[in-house]
């Protein structure tokens, strides 16, 4: 729980210094995957929850670039942070 938290700290930190949302949803997703590749999960489902989850934080992360240096970002980036510890 908290360790999603301190990868999107840390993938904040990189959209802000890359400007590439894709790069941070990759990096994102590519490590759920292989957590829970090294956790024994089967590989289909693995596949399915990465897509999900690449889907998901692009979105994240394109919203965090289209609103930086305004309010919104503020808020994206708080409600992002919430629903990583969920």
């Amino acid at each position: 729980m908290i360790f999603n938290v301190l990868i999107l700290v840390g993938l904040i930190k990189l959209l802000l210094i890359t400007e590439n949302p894709f790069l941070c949803a990759g990096v994102y997703s590519g490590l759920r995957f292989l957590i829970a590749l090294i956790f024994g999960y089967p590989l289909l489902p693995t596949l399915i929850a990465s897509a999900i989850s690449f889907a998901l934080a692009l979105l994240y992360f394109w919203l965090l670039n289209r609103f930086q240096g305004s309010a919104i970002f503020w808020l994206v980036l708080i409600l992002g942070l919430v629903i990583g510890l969920v």
